[in-house]
């Protein structure tokens, strides 16, 4: 109840608040003195938390239309109420000065969706156009045990976790790919591979990260799939969401970020190139990776541009057993509007029509997506999107190529 509250009267009251910044984009010059000038909200200052306590809540909404082609033109809302908290004597110092026990937090995440999950069926696509699309419910996404390697080489994470977990997602995730509102261009390499536990969905799990050097980090992770079912609905989670099969998935993955390559800022992500592999019991495995990289080329105040595929071998396991995809985004096209992103990309993604349960009835399923991110202030932007989905592959029959038009919504306290 107190999710869905947020989700209605109190977020109407916040953005009311928060929009009477919108000017904040359009009145500094650089990222570092427009933060010193418009400071964001934050809950964790308006409640004067402990340094010891962390909590955010995140909001994001994706109302989006098909204006032409589909199967019909029709609409559809679906929006995401996060709720993140993290206790650990650490939080509040410096990953230099911390002796063993400040490494230690425990981590909180929950999930309330709310809206329609069918509008992909409805149009005929057999790929979501929305990131958000999950059936609505509560899900309790995270519960779970973490050392931080801090200054260190050694990170560890337990409990009840999901492989790209909203803390600090790491496992078959390119921080640029959050950018896109298509579920098959956003975050996961559009990895379908039975039960594997992708936000807010999440299983028992065990998580090993290691820094041996600055450039490169390791991560391995165990995911008990066999759980990843009765956990959550145990919490409260909507039932019968995906195949029940059983078994263990183990992941393997390196990141390595070139020394003397493109920093990270507050808007846009380090160089990074990824690699990656999986295997699961009775739901086969595959290999993934990207690279993140500045294009050199004038395009606005800064741009990254990428690269990204994935592959499955066993065409009997995997609905989307082929990706690959690219695209770029720039910052501060408008001079005036130094935060603002251009997003452009798109992605061909290979079907198998002998893997259950759907069965795709075609060989592949592309879009290209267009994107503007409007950052109103350092708490909320509005990102106006248009996505053209190329042969739409959710029907038997032929269906038309489908124009969508959205406008994502998100919110941070």
């Amino acid at each position: 109840m107190i999710l869905r509250g947020l989700a209605t009267g109190s977020l109407g009251c916040l953005l009311s608040l928060l929009l009477g910044a919108s000017g904040w984009a359009g009145e500094v010059e650089t990222p570092n003195t427009e933060a010193a000038a418009h400071p964001s909200f934050s809950l964790q200052q308006a409640l004067k938390l402990p340094e010891w306590l962390r909590f955010s809540i995140n909001y994001s909404a994706e109302p989006m239309a098909n204006p032409i082609g589909g199967v019909a033109q029709t609409s559809a809302w679906i929006q995401n109420t996060a709720l993140d908290l993290q206790v650990g004597a650490g939080l509040g110092s410096d990953p230099t000065d911390w002796v063993e026990l400040e490494h230690w937090s425990l981590n909180l995440n929950v999930n309330h969706v709310a809206g329609d999950v069918s509008y992909a069926s409805r149009i005929g696509a057999f790929l979501n156009p929305q990131t958000l699309a999950y059936p609505a419910g509560f899900y309790p996404t995270e519960l779970a045990l973490e050392r931080d390697a801090g200054s260190g080489w050694l990170g560890a994470r337990a409990g009840i976790i999901p492989i790209n977990s909203d803390f600090d997602g790491t496992l078959m995730t390119a921080p640029i790919l959050s950018s896109y509102v298509h579920s098959a261009l956003n975050n996961t390499y559009n990895i379908y591979a039975g039960n594997i536990p992708i936000t807010p969905f999440s299983t028992l799990a065990a998580r090993l990260d290691l820094h041996p050097f600055e450039e490169l980090d390791v991560y391995y992770g165990w995911f008990d799939l066999k759980t990843a079912i009765p956990v959550i609905t145990s919490l409260g989670a909507p039932v019968n969401l995906t195949p029940t099969q059983v078994g263990d998935a183990h992941i393997l993955q390196l990141n390595y970020t070139p020394k003397n390559g493109v920093a990270a800022t507050a808007t846009l992500p380090a160089a990074l190139l990824s690699i990656g592999g999986f295997t699961t019991d009775f739901q086969g495995e595959g290999v993934y990776g990207s690279a993140t990289w500045k294009s050199g080329l004038r395009l606005g105040l800064d741009d990254r541009v990428w690269i990204g595929a994935a592959y499955s071998p066993d065409f009997s396991l995997n609905q989307a057993p082929s990706f690959i995809g690219g695209g770029v985004v720039i910052q501060g096209v408008v001079p005036s509007r130094p935060q603002d992103l251009l997003i452009l990309g798109g992605s061909h993604a290979g079907l198998s029509s002998s893997a259950p349960p759907d069965y795709p009835n075609r060989p592949y399923e592309g879009v290209l997506e267009l994107g503007y991110r409007l950052q109103l202030n350092p708490n909320l932007n509005l990102q106006p999107t248009l996505q053209w989905i190329f042969d739409p592959s959710g029907r038997e029959e032929p269906v038309p190529g489908i124009l969508t038009t959205s406008v994502q919504i998100s919110l941070s306290l």
